[in-house]
């Protein structure tokens, strides 16, 4: 029988937080059958670390997160660009999107480095990793206006159903994430027994968002496992059809 494997689609594996146990955090991850995971560049001192950190299963995901924009000019744009294009396993573009909750950022200026940063998605063929927290709207709209060929993720969802069909009409797929655990995300819990399989993928956006289990705490892509049961608990179905599924999809738009 073909070993089982579990796709971790957002991790900031670089992060300060693990400097103290990395090696030992990825190999707990590997051990519980997390054995692909999407390493997250969401800074600009985040992204070269990623750029560089080169182990067996790990992929690379480079962008500018939008609470990071007012660092942005075109230094720190080709500097990035560079990345994408020169190291291996750069597989999308991201963590890129909109933030009209927290960012300290204009709108205006946000749309116009999400719109810079998907033009390199463009070029390049790469799928995109989105952050898109109260922009829904504008995230989907300018989505469908550059309608990229590889689409992408929308990651750490939310939202309600009908938000989420509306990204999965143009082809993204919906990142699920601890938050699935937390005794009050009806309205995501909502979302994921409405939401077809074939449109999800499993994620931590580890250190952050630990899952109810370890609320408050560190989270890593271990922990992948609750959000793999709370879905399989919520959809009725087997943890084996969600890791099926979800590993599939993610293999697909990363193409890893």
């Amino acid at each position: 029988m073909k070993e089982q494997i579990i796709v971790e689609t957002h991790v900031h594996i670089c992060e300060p937080r693990y400097d103290v146990d990395r090696d030992e955090m990825l190999k707990r991850s590997f051990e519980s059958g997390v054995k692909k995971l999407i390493n997250i560049g969401a800074d600009i001192e985040e992204n070269k670390k990623v750029a560089d950190f080169d182990r067996d299963g790990i992929y690379k995901s480079i962008g500018l997160h939008p609470h990071y924009i007012d660092k942005f000019n075109e230094d720190v744009f080709n500097e990035i660009k560079g990345y994408i294009v020169n190291k291996k396993n750069i597989v999308a573009v991201g963590e890129i999107g909109l933030d009209y909750f927290k960012s300290p950022s204009s709108k205006e200026n946000q749309i116009l480095i999400f719109k810079k940063f998907l033009s390199v998605a463009k070029e390049y063929n790469l799928p995109v990793v989105i952050h898109s927290r109260d922009a829904h709207d504008d995230v989907y709209n300018i989505l469908k206006e550059y309608n990229l060929e590889k689409k992408g993720v929308i990651h750490c969802f939310t939202g309600n159903f009908e938000t989420a069909q509306k990204f999965i009409d143009i082809g993204y797929l919906i990142g699920i994430g601890g938050v699935i655990t937390f005794p009050n995300a009806a309205i995501l819990k909502d979302t994921v027994r409405k939401l077809p399989l074939e449109f999800m993928v499993l994620e931590t956006d580890a250190p952050w968002l630990a899952p109810q289990q370890y609320r408050g705490k560190r989270n890593e892509p271990a922990y992948l496992k609750y959000i793999i049961e709370k879905i399989a608990e919520i959809k009725n179905i087997s943890v084996d059809e969600v890791i099926i599924n979800t590993t599939k999809n993610a293999e697909k738009i990363f193409n890893i």
